[in-house]
């Protein structure tokens, strides 16, 4: 009999453990405006073909056009059109955005 209570126990708390680690990633988090103010420094965009070059020459270089978050080794996707980054921690960016942080795959 204890073995059943332990192996339900076992079962309770992974799927509880599951169940926050979820919550924690999902879409509750607050998504990057662009008038954050670690967004206006970074010069962060959510769609990374507005952005503008003449000031962010990064985004111009020969690279530049595959450039967007997507592609940066610093995003994590949680869904097609959002992800994390520790540039924004706790915040969500654009799947299609751009900042000057990023860093090629």
């Amino acid at each position: 009999m204890n073995n059943l209570n332990r192996r339900n126990f076992l079962k309770t708390s992974i799927a509880a453990g599951s169940g926050l680690l979820i919550a924690r990633f999902s879409h509750a988090q607050e998504i990057v405006t662009e008038d954050d103010g670690i967004a206006v420094a970074m010069g962060y965009a959510a769609d990374h073909t507005t952005v503008d070059t003449a000031k962010w020459t990064k985004k111009a270089g020969a690279d530049g056009a595959q450039q967007q978050c997507t592609t940066c080794s610093l995003y994590q996707a949680a869904d097609d059109e959002y992800g994390a980054c520790p540039i924004f921690a706790g915040k969500r960016v654009h799947a299609a955005g751009w900042c000057n942080g990023w860093v090629p795959k």
